[in-house]
Order: C-alpha cells, then structure tokens, then sequence
C-alpha cells in the first residue's frame, strides 16, 4: 500500500534479537516436560492401583494425595501451555513478580549493559474522582541516567494496556524499559520517560479508555490529568513532537482513537493489534447506545474523511496468524497513508492475538518512535 519505512538506524541483528527474545517460560519445551512428568506419574498411579487392587486396597489416603498430585503436574503442564502460546509470563521473576514476590524482572540475555545510573520504574497514584477514576495506579520509568542529568528533559512514551490487563504488563511482559535501553545504548532511539496508564477497568473490566457513559471518562482522564501530571512532576519535553502513545489490542484502539483524536498532544502512535472501533457490544455497555458517538469513537469510520492539521506518524503491528485483523490493520494503515501520514506497518509471520505479537514488534515500534523523537526539535 505503498507505507512508508521507518528512517530508525537501529541495527537489524539487534532488533531481530530483541524482538526474539523469548523467556524460559515461553519455550513450549517446559509445557511438554511437565507433560511428561505428568504421564509418568499418571502411569506409576495406574500400575500401583492395579497392583494393590483397586484404590481401596492402595490404601484411600495415598490414592487420593497420588491422584492429586498428577492432576496438579497435568494443570502445571497446561498452565505452561496456555502461557508458551500468550506469552504473558516470559520468565520466573515475571511469574514472582506478579505474585507479588519481587520487583521487576531482571534483564534477560541481549538486555541492556547494567550502568552505574540505572533506570528506574515507580509506581503513581493519579486518582481522578470528578472523572470517575478513583484508583489511576500508573507506572512510571525514568531511563538510566535521569537522576545525574538534572538539566535534561526526556521524550514520554504513554502506554496502555489490552484487557484483561494491568499497567504492569507493558514491564512485566513487555520488558519494555529493557528493550528501550538496549536501543538507546545502540544509538537507535533517545532515551525517554515511559509511562503506562490504567484503563480504569481493573484487571477485568474493559473500558476500551473511552469516555463511557456513566462511567470513568478515561480519554479525558488520560489527556487532562495523566498527561499534565507527568509535564508537572517529571522533566519532559512537553511538546506533541515529542509525545507518543502506545497500547495493545484494546489498548492498541484505545492509542490509536486517543492519539488521533489529539494530535495537538501526540505526535506518534504505535499501535500493536489494534481495532478499527470499540466493537459492536460497547455501542451499548459503553457508550448507551448512542451511534454518532460509537462513529466518532471509530478510526475505521472517522479516518477517510478525517483532516490532519498536525502530521502524525503510525506503527501499526499485527500477527500474521489472527486471521481477519490482518486486512483490517492493513485498510487502517492504508488509509492513514492515503491521508499523507507516515506509517510503518508490520505482520507478525507466525503470531497471533497475544504478548508475544507484541513483544516481536515492540523493537520495531520504538526504532519507528525513535527516529521520530531523534528528528523533532528541541
């Protein structure tokens, strides 16, 4: 469709290997261990029952803990799996980490080199009650050498989450501050403040980050209270030039939708599996209805007649084995370039609607951002 490419200088081999970069827990390979443990141990139940002559003569106490046991390693097994094929748990510390066990995950091989002024991720409480947000638990990184360049300002790149989902993913999953400073050590990208905003819908209530009817308003959350806040308590380069917004699956429409909706504040939008609209059950659980609000609220409907005072730029990502949202992401991206805006546009071979997409692209996404914030003034 005629995009266009990305002007990053970031090296193939590192992106290819960023983008690569899988944990021990997404190798199928512990999926199929445990399996195998667990036929073991479904075997040895079988032949010591029978031995003993039924499980009244193996005694009810070690057949019920025997059964037990190799229903547990089976649940492990398909745990294992489901989390090989999502990618949502990458690694042991990922898993502590969201119990709660440890902080963020330690860099994996090819994560950036450790350097004496370190990045550092905190979490903010940016509540919202006049907007119905009343939690607004944000995740914040500050790029390695923040706090010894106290005259620096940094870009800001917002993310937010699909759903179900946290603000944690984009770090815990996405490791998204190490792929950044292995590009940033490449001389790929600037280093930037990272942001990653809450949908306001806890971990499973689905906002699609609009202003719902009756509910939270969080694209105005996001833009008159996140945004400022950040401007107001970090060292940023408050400008839309060097701004940009993120998200995956419904976090990727909900970028897209923000990001389009103010380009005097966003500059860049990266996109990871995004829709073209809320979908038709939110016409009426999130927006009551209303057809002329759920159109606006459409990329797909909104962006072939949509006018562009500020130019903006567009990586949009998706796996090539999701079926019809290749052909969808494929007319948004077509459409925006007809409409004379940059954008990279790229399928996944082999991905589908998952973490894993999005870890494969976001090396991409953030060279594509990089060469964008590299250029802009200031």
């Amino acid at each position: 469709v005629g995009l266009t490419p990305s002007s990053a200088v970031a090296p193939h081999e590192l992106l290819a290997r960023l983008a690569h970069q899988h944990g021990l827990l997404t190798s199928p390979l512990v999926g199929t261990a445990l399996a195998v443990v667990g036929a073991v141990l479904a075997l040895l139940l079988l032949r010591r029952v029978r031995r003993a002559g039924g499980p009244a003569g193996m005694g009810r106490g070690r057949f019920v803990f025997r059964t037990v046991s190799v229903l547990g390693v089976v649940a492990l097994a398909t745990g294992a799996y489901v989390n090989a094929y999502s990618g949502y748990f990458p690694t042991p510390g990922a898993l502590a980490q969201a119990a709660g066990l440890s902080g963020v995950a330690a860099a994996g091989p090819g994560g950036p080199t450790p350097t004496a002024d370190p990045g550092q991720l905190t979490t903010v409480r940016v509540a919202a009650p006049a907007l119905g947000v009343t939690d607004g638990t944000t995740y914040v990184y500050t790029p390695a050498g923040y706090a010894t360049s106290p005259t620096r300002h940094y870009p800001v790149i917002y993310l937010i989450p699909g759903s179900p989902g946290t603000p944690s993913d984009w770090f815990r999953t996405g490791r998204v501050d190490q792929v950044m400073e292995s590009l940033v050590q490449a001389h790929a990208m600037p280093p930037a403040i990272v942001v990653a905003m809450n949908t306001c819908g806890g971990i499973t209530g689905d906002t699609e980050s609009l202003d719902v009817v009756r509910g939270p308003q969080v694209e105005s959350y996001y833009t008159r209270v996140v945004l400022p806040y950040v401007d107001a308590h970090y060292r940023t380069l408050p400008d839309r030039a060097h701004r940009v917004i993120g998200g995956m699956s419904s976090g990727g429409f909900a970028a897209l939708n923000v990001g389009l909706h103010h380009l005097d504040l966003y500059g860049t939008i990266l996109g990871f599996e995004p829709y073209g609209d809320p979908g038709p059950a939110n016409l009426r659980h999130l927006l009551g209805g209303d057809v002329a609000r759920f159109r606006a609220n459409s990329p797909r409907h909104y962006i072939p007649t949509m006018a562009f005072p500020e130019p903006v730029g567009v990586f949009l990502d998706v796996g090539a084995d999701t079926g019809h949202d290749v052909a969808r992401v494929r007319t948004l991206a077509a459409e925006l370039t007809a409409r004379g805006q940059q954008v990279q546009l790229r399928v996944e071979p082999g991905q589908h609607h998952t973490w894993t997409e999005t870890v494969a692209g976001l090396p991409y996404a953030l060279a594509f951002a990089g060469s964008r914030l590299s250029g802009a003034p200031g």
